[in-house]
């Protein structure tokens, strides 16, 4: 599916003016009625034709019709949802919030639903390094081999375990991904109740100890962390959690994590002045209610409790 969805990227143009003259051969053969008595009907067949295509090939276009008729057109946010389970963070010890948010400014993705809640988390050293020493070996990364935790109680409804951990093997573009699972890499999707199913992406490979069907606890090591993905360069934790057990069918939520620590992280602040480019907003990157918290780029977050 892949290969067919990189050959459509780059022949799109072309397919549509094919099967637009093939419709076209089709109604002299079949003498299909003409709509409004001018328009043949096979126009209207070729653009069904093509926009049904286009969605089976780019499942990403499938959840901005879905969710808006689900929802009612009301995109879930922090104000207007709140989660029916208590989350963890999936991790032990002290990660950075590189990315995501619950807010446009902070999102890592806004415009896409899928990855509009969605983080990038990452462990950064008191020298602002996420490497153990010098060099971009991807065993170097002080995330690559970190254990990777269930943020709830649940049963595993996905795993994906085909990508490899080496950069020199991810042949295919990001965009050939684009909309799919496949940018997640290895990945582990769990079921917590109705609409609510966690995810965490670029698994290190064959480092999964779950498999689908499998109840597990918060806290349960499913994984360790790799660099499989294809939303980022290096390794770190994708994580989010959805509306659904499809990427393509759902929408990212706003979550609310419990009994964590979360503060300004020094780490990431040096990171833009060394590299002496813009830093990202934090504004409104922390907001805490009782024991739950919503956190966003540029905090260190860990468990109290773990």
């Amino acid at each position: 599916m892949t290969t067919v969805r990189r050959w459509v990227i780059k022949n799109n143009s072309k397919l549509a003016i094919g099967v637009f003259f093939l419709t076209l051969i089709l109604n002299n053969f079949f003498d299909f009625p003409r709509l409004w008595g001018q328009i043949p009907l096979s126009w209207v067949f070729t653009v069904l034709f093509i926009v049904a295509f286009n969605l089976h090939l780019f499942p990403q276009y499938w959840t901005k019709i879905w969710i808006p008729i689900k929802y009612g057109f009301k995109r879930p946010s922090k104000d207007n949802y709140t989660c029916k389970s208590d989350f963890i963070l999936p991790f032990t010890g002290k990660w950075c919030v590189f990315e995501g948010g619950t807010t446009k400014e902070l999102s890592w993705g806004w415009s896409e639903l899928i990855l509009r809640y969605a983080y990038l988390f990452v462990i950064l050293d008191e020298n602002d390094s996420n490497l153990k020493s010098h060099g971009s070996a991807v065993e170097n990364n002080f995330c690559f081999g970190s254990n990777i935790l269930a943020v709830g109680d649940g049963v595993i409804v996905k795993v994906s375990n085909k990508h490899s951990d080496d950069p020199s093997n991810k042949e295919e573009e990001a965009t050939a991904y684009t909309g799919t699972a496949d940018i997640l890499g290895n990945h582990i999707i769990i079921r917590h109740n109705k609409n609510e199913y966690s995810c965490v992406g670029n698994l290190m490979q064959s480092s999964i100890s779950v498999k689908v069907g499998d109840m597990v606890k918060q806290g349960d090591v499913i994984a360790k962390c790799g660099s499989s993905g294809y939303l980022s360069n290096g390794s770190c934790l994708y994580f989010l959690l959805q509306s659904g057990k499809s990427f393509n069918l759902s929408t990212s939520l706003p979550i609310a994590f419990t009994n964590i620590k979360a503060e300004d992280s020094a780490a990431y602040d040096f990171i833009y002045k060394t590299e002496r480019v813009k830093r990202p907003t934090t504004e409104g990157n922390l907001a805490v209610a009782g024991n739950k918290t919503y956190i966003g780029r540029g905090l260190d977050v860990e468990n109290m409790t773990m």
